[in-house]
């Protein structure tokens, strides 16, 4: 049996986490990973479409996960 195809409108992201792939996720969920740090910039994730995971911070409908959060604390 062939699996539903997904809703229009919600992009699924899989999000590697301490070297493990964990998702999908939904807008929701990353920004519930965004907001416990364990989504940056520099977070590999992959979706759909992609040939191969790349950098969360360059794709571009992931970028409001940045703008209303706060940007890490600088290291000491």
């Amino acid at each position: 049996p062939q699996s539903p195809p997904p809703i229009p409108g919600t992009v699924s992201y899989y999000v590697a986490v301490g070297g493990q792939q964990t998702g999908p996720f939904n807008k929701e969920g990353l920004t519930e990973l965004a907001d416990r740090q364990q989504l940056t910039k520099e977070t590999l994730v992959w979706k759909q479409g992609l040939s191969e995971w790349v950098m969360a911070g360059n794709q571009s409908d992931l970028q409001d996960l940045w703008t209303n959060t706060p940007p890490p604390l600088p290291k000491l």
